[in-house]
């Protein structure tokens, strides 16, 4: 048969409705326009991770929006960072047989390219595809909210699952939704916090809300330095990722800075997250400067340097911000004897 020359072009040929959804990275939706691009190797895959786009594809019958399929997705990039057409053309044989265009008969039931992502991935792509189906949100949402509407409804947050606080944040732009997210921040326990935060990383969030995540980070550093109440790595990973999509403002900029020269920046598990997800943030100011030297100061050694580098050199338009630091005449030494390193690692 002559298959299709794109996926976009495959779904197009059917009578389904379908939206494309980047998973790396955070989560965020592809319009089909810049997907087109992507798969035909026009624009760089803007969400790089690992050296590979993952994504997740949700299909539906118009007649019948409540029997959805997801699939979740990913593709090898070349050194440009662009989708290799080889892999994408072998996804669309894939995807002919998973839309039953094609028996088993004819292609091979295992794939290649599929992965099985994360609990809060699949709860927060849950959340997204109920909402923009317009269905109801889970079970779980309603004992969710009764819990952040009232700090004191009795309600303890281990009963609590997992995908109504999904639900919750996906519904963070209302502005009820917003402002009842806003003020539990300030008193929710750290395990609750760092499970909203680690949703609110797939979201634009409201500089209101921003603000009051900021506001409890800097809280928790002032305890940590004056009363030695030091809180898990976790909770400076989730609060300052859950900023990741939102606008960047100057107290987001000094409360970045504050994590990076406070205890919590020596640790590799909060610059590799920084890295991850707030890596815009970075383009600001001195923030580089600062993240690389942390970087080269860090006690594991040489290894976590070239993995993190080589990560953000790859993400468009971040590879001349970094190498405008590597000839920054004023950079430490500890940076330059890591610069060497790194060069050496690559010279092989």
């Amino acid at each position: 048969m002559e298959y299709p020359v794109s996926l976009n072009a495959l779904l197009e040929s059917t009578d389904l409705k379908y939206r494309w959804i980047n998973i790396g990275r955070g989560i965020r939706s592809i319009n089909s326009e810049l997907f087109d691009a992507i798969e035909t190797c026009h624009t760089p895959y803007p969400w790089p991770l690992a050296y590979q786009a993952w994504f997740a594809l949700i299909v539906w019958n118009p007649s019948k929006e409540q029997e959805h399929t997801i699939w979740f997705f990913k593709l090898p990039l070349d050194e440009q960072g662009l989708i290799i057409p080889q892999a994408r053309d072998m996804l669309i044989k894939e995807l002919l047989v998973m839309l039953g265009i094609v028996s088993t008969k004819q292609a091979s039931q295992s794939s290649l390219y599929t992965f099985d992502p994360d609990d809060d991935q699949k709860a927060a792509i849950h959340a997204k595809v109920s909402k923009m189906l317009a269905e109801p949100p889970s079970a779980w949402y309603q004992a969710v909210h009764n819990y952040l509407s009232d700090e004191k409804s009795g309600i303890t947050w281990p009963s609590l699952g997992l995908q109504g606080f999904a639900d919750i944040v996906e519904r963070s732009s209302e502005k009820q939704i917003n402002s009842l997210l806003a003020n539990a921040i300030s008193w929710v326990d750290a395990p609750v916090f760092e499970a909203v935060c680690n949703f609110l990383k797939n979201k634009k969030i409201s500089n209101h809300l921003a603000s009051a995540i900021t506001t409890r980070i800097q809280q928790a550093l002032t305890n940590a330095s004056e009363e030695g109440e030091a809180l898990p790595d976790s909770f400076f990973c989730s609060g300052i990722t859950a900023n990741a999509q939102a606008e960047i403002t100057g107290p987001f900029i000094k409360c970045i800075h504050a994590v990076l020269t406070s205890q919590a920046g020596t640790h590799s598990t909060v610059l590799q997250n920084i890295g991850l997800y707030c890596w815009a943030t970075l383009k600001q100011g001195e923030l580089m400067k600062v993240y690389l030297d942390k970087l080269a100061s860090l006690p594991d050694g040489q290894a976590v340097f070239n993995q993190q580098i080589a990560d953000l050199m790859f993400i468009p338009d971040m590879r001349p911000l970094v190498l405008a630091q590597f000839r920054n005449p004023e950079r430490s030494e500890k940076l330059g004897i890591a610069i060497g390193g790194f060069m050496s690692q690559i010279r092989g």
